[in-house]
């Protein structure tokens, strides 16, 4: 039995009504199967979604679709999103390295090496109605999307930036990363539309001079975190929008889960569709006892949804 998680969040907007179905770390790798993908599909179908929201690590490692029948089972699953909405992808961390080969770890020190693959990213971007927004946005009617792209050096995936920054993700890098970004992308946006980040790390979101940058847009969108790896006996119960451990290997850390969602908030973040990947090893058997998480955002007109919205959260299983 496949077990899911839908949270589903109620939003007021005087102009518009839509639906948007977001996952986040497919973390596609040979233990990810085509079960578990066309089920997710058929979740996020059966919400009849205007938009859906894939908001990082849509592969585990490069490594994982050098096979090019891996290659195909994910840009099948792909194809299968674009069929049932426009699908934006943004990029996450472990969609930008693949692991270090011999020679490299014994220079470096490196576990990972970076790696750009254009002809994936290429196939990708020949789907119909799939969309990849690496520092790129998507534009039509109803919403402005930009898929902001965070460098290795702020995960800090090279042991050099580890030594600088040990509890990874430093925001001044960010901040950096923001102002060398093309500005034309996160200001002076598009009046009368719903205006959405895709961010695959929230760590700093809540940081107001990132707010600052980024004040024009109405939601930041988020994965990353995995939940903060709460098991969901324990999530049901802990009303909290820290973790047990995130992607920095933090304990405790803020900014893992979504608690609440307020008018003055606009952080979403999402749990993963596999919490335990196949880089994590022997520990991926510790998918059995976590869902797939998925996110549905409903904008409506109903003033109901105008000074708090509604969040449901709940199981399916198949």
């Amino acid at each position: 039995m496949k077990l899911f998680h839908e949270t589903k969040i109620e939003l007021y907007n005087r102009a518009l009504e839509l639906k948007i179905c977001v996952i986040s770390d497919v973390h596609f790798s040979y233990r990810v199967s085509d079960e578990k993908l066309s089920l997710l599909t058929k979740k996020l179908a059966d919400r009849k979604p205007s938009y859906i929201f894939l908001t990082g690590d849509l592969v585990d490692s490069n490594d994982m679709i050098f096979d090019a029948k891996e290659e195909k089972r994910l840009l099948h699953f792909l194809k299968k999103l674009g069929e049932v909405a426009p699908t934006l992808i943004s990029v996450g961390n472990h969609d930008v390295y693949k692991k270090a080969s011999k020679e490299h770890k014994r220079k470096t020190g490196d576990k990972w090496e970076v790696i750009k693959n254009e002809s994936f990213i290429k196939k990708v971007r020949e789907l119909e109605n799939v969309f990849y927004l690496d520092n790129e946005a998507f534009e039509d009617k109803n919403i402005y999307v930009l898929g902001l792209t965070l460098s290795p050096e702020y995960y800090c995936l090279f042991k050099s930036d580890r030594k600088k920054s040990p509890s990874g993700e430093d925001v001044e890098k960010l901040l950096k990363e923001l102002d060398i970004l093309d500005q034309k992308l996160i200001t002076k946006l598009p009046k009368g539309k719903l205006k959405f980040a895709l961010i695959h790390s929230p760590a700093h979101l809540d940081d107001y001079r990132v707010q600052d940058e980024l004040s024009e847009f109405d939601y930041f969108v988020s994965g990353h975190m995995h939940n903060g790896l709460v098991t969901p006996l324990v999530d049901e119960a802990w009303r909290s929008d820290r973790g047990m451990i995130n992607a920095s290997k933090t304990l405790g850390a803020k900014n893992t889960r979504l608690s609440r969602k307020t008018l003055e908030q606009k952080m979403i973040i999402t749990g993963a569709v596999t919490t335990w990947h196949e880089s994590v090893g022997i520990f991926h058997k510790l998918n059995a006892f976590y869902p797939s998480y998925f996110t549905t955002l409903v904008f409506s007109k109903d003033k109901v949804f105008e000074g708090r919205p509604e969040i449901t959260k709940k199981y399916l299983n198949y």
